[in-house]
């Protein structure tokens, strides 16, 4: 009978996502000033690290003692005899500082993408689907057809795109449609004349609330709040509180 040989267990440091990370967490934790490093305390504090890791039979990857022969070099440096003032060269921490800073960088920005994954994880984004062929499309108002509104939305939509700068900041929406359908509802009732469809769209308006505005337009006028008036094809159409919605509101 063969006795089965254990392979012995690496464990790998896990704490840290390398070198630079480490030295940061040393210094954050010991509120050093990463443009002046007290060389010779992070580096004992470096070593002491990787002595703790090898007390315990942990694995240190290569980068990490890389790093260390780094820190010994440079304390080294401080050690020898410094030139005069007027005749030394650059420091030897500058570069350590270069690539700390450039890391610190990467880590905040990496923590932002986090948490903005984090939140879009509490989103859920509806898939495009076609309408249904056998879908009936009622007149809307005085011979408006719902293709009629479809094709006005898409007329403005075009219109703003032209016009929108190439960069714009993208933000959450913060409005449903019923509190749109409200909105403009109100609008109306302060314009008893009516306003014409295109004027319920701001210029700052985002896709968002493009698609929310068109959806509460549908939804009022499928309701019997707005009529819709339009002079000929392809002409503005025209909003306005029905007759009855507006005598509710005296």
């Amino acid at each position: 009978m063969t006795n089965n040989q254990q392979q012995p267990i690496t464990i790998k440091i896990s704490e840290f996502e390398g070198p630079l990370d480490l030295l940061l967490h040393l210094i954050r934790q010991n509120k050093m000033d990463i443009y002046d490093i007290p060389i010779a305390a992070i580096t004992q504090q470096y070593l002491d690290y990787l002595h703790s890791m090898r007390a315990l039979k942990l694995d240190i990857a290569g980068d990490y003692l890389v790093m260390a022969a780094t820190l010994m070099t440079i304390k080294s440096r401080f050690l020898l005899p410094q030139p005069e003032p007027d005749e030394m060269d650059d420091d030897p921490r500058d570069s350590l500082v270069a690539e700390l800073l450039a890391y610190k960088v990467y880590q905040e920005a990496a923590g932002e993408l986090r948490e903005k994954e984090q939140a879009r994880h509490q989103h859920f984004t509806r898939e495009a689907m076609l309408v249904p062929a056998d879908l009936s499309a009622p007149k809307l108002t005085a011979g408006i057809t719902l293709d009629d509104l479809q094709a006005a939305f898409r007329q403005l939509v075009a219109k703003r795109r032209r016009v929108r700068p190439l960069t714009k900041t993208v933000v959450a929406e913060t409005i449903n449609i019923d509190e749109r359908m409200t909105q403009i509802t109100t609008q109306l009732q302060h314009q008893p004349q009516g306003l014409d469809f295109a004027d319920l769209f701001t210029v700052s308006a985002s896709d968002e609330m493009l698609v929310t505005t068109f959806m509460a337009v549908l939804e009022l006028t499928k309701q019997d709040q707005v009529a819709l008036q339009q002079a000929e094809p392809l002409s503005p159409i025209h909003l306005y509180l029905r007759q009855d919605e507006q005598h509710d509101e005296h």
